[in-house]
């Protein structure tokens, strides 16, 4: 019955217990070629990162440097505005103080 069994097992493998030469140096070779891809691959992903970190920290900078010129705009622009309501208010002013406002 154990006999049975045994053979009833290998019958859905192969009928060797071990595979041929050729078959396994192809085998092998098949795994070489996978594995030398992956290097590649893996090669090719870090160069990709540290390109990519480069470029990140240059664009970094540059944005530094535009956030702090908007910055400066945007102070210049406030003073220019203040600059434009004053010049209004003392114009409204003027008019009041030389009695037009009145029909003097």
């Amino acid at each position: 019955m154990n006999a049975d069994r045994h053979s009833v097992l290998r019958s859905g493998g192969s009928k060797y217990l071990y595979a041929p030469f050729q078959d396994t140096e192809a085998a092998f070779q098949r795994t070489e070629d996978r594995l030398a891809g992956l290097e590649r691959f893996a090669t090719q992903f870090e160069t990709d990162r540290a390109v990519n970190e480069a470029k990140q920290v240059q664009l970094d900078t540059r944005f530094n440097g535009i956030d702090k010129r908007l910055d400066r705009i945007d102070a210049l622009i406030s003073r220019l505005v203040w600059l434009i309501v004053a010049a209004i208010i003392g114009a409204f002013m003027s008019f009041v103080l030389k009695g037009h406002l009145v029909g003097l």
